[in-house]
């Protein structure tokens, strides 16, 4: 390694102790570090903060200090960039986050020495046609989803599929996921779990007002293509990705949602397979252990 982007989440707790712990890993084999200016002020470690757009220029890995979240917000800053990112959970379930704080130097131990491999993760691509001619494009690790801004009011949605009409949801809305996301919001909306590797993604109403609606998965092939249906004067439709609302959408027209060839890169050290990993978050969730 030459460089490290260090992507740190300052309000948990351990995240100053452990971002020290790193940065003296790092400082001790001359490896450069960057950091957020903001969070890098925060920490006592302004001489490493750079601008957003600079963060990860010239980075062999990114490392991610939090939770989920902060695994989310390091994909949000990548943008297309594809430099691998390895978790360090201090969060709750921490699906992305697969290095304990207690393993952290051993865990840069053998990605420094090359024992490691990548998982690619698939991402999907969300075209917001919004108000003025504007399209928006951004990048999913996790999920859309699409509903009204007001939170729980009732909003009628035309999904087609390869631009053929599939069917109209009357729901709270829905959130489209990839296999990652399948496990966040989408699983919490009764979506199925899937794979991380599959190619495939899922739409899964959200408080859908039928008991025939359910969660539908699509190949990688596939367009989705989401057409808001308002009848009520001063309406608004909001999307989020990934957690964060896009603001300024103004009136908003198709939401079109592929699977993207873009694909974001996860470090992986051979500890536990999805489905062991899976089974004791699940068995977490259920209060069992």
């Amino acid at each position: 390694m030459k460089k490290v982007a260090i992507i740190p989440y300052v309000n948990k707790p351990r995240v100053p102790e452990i971002t020290r712990r790193l940065v003296d890993w790092l400082n001790q084999r001359k490896i450069a570090i960057t950091v957020p200016i903001d969070e890098a002020a925060g920490l006592g470690l302004s001489e490493f903060g750079v601008p957003d757009n600079e963060l990860f220029d010239g980075a062999d890995l990114a490392v991610a200090l939090g939770g989920d979240g902060t695994a989310l917000r390091a994909v949000r800053l990548m943008g297309e960039q594809t430099v691998p990112m390895v978790g360090v959970n201090l969060g709750e379930m921490g699906f992305l986050m697969w290095v304990m704080p207690e393993n952290l130097e051993s865990a840069l131990e053998r990605i420094h020495a090359g024992d490691f491999h990548v998982d690619e993760r698939h991402m999907l691509n969300a075209r917001v046609n919004a108000a003025g001619g504007r399209a928006i494009d951004r990048l999913a690790l996790n999920d859309v989803l699409i509903g009204r801004e007001e939170f729980g009011r009732l909003v009628k949605l035309d999904v087609f599929v390869n631009n053929e009409l599939f069917c109209r949801y009357a729901a709270d809305g829905v959130v489209l996921a990839t296999p990652t996301g399948s496990t966040a919001y989408s699983l919490s909306a009764g979506g199925p779990i899937i794979a991380p590797t599959t190619e495939a993604y899922v739409l899964t109403p959200i408080c859908p007002h039928s008991l025939n609606n359910r969660s539908l998965v699509f190949n990688h092939r596939d367009k989705v293509t989401i057409k808001p249906v308002l009848t009520e004067a001063g309406a608004k439709v909001g999307v989020s990705i990934d957690g964060i609302a896009l603001e300024g959408l103004g009136d908003v027209g198709d939401i079109e949602i592929t699977l993207a060839e873009h694909r974001c890169k996860f470090v992986s050290l051979n500890g536990p397979g999805f489905y062991q990993a899976l089974s004791e978050k699940l068995k977490k969730w259920l209060n069992l252990t």
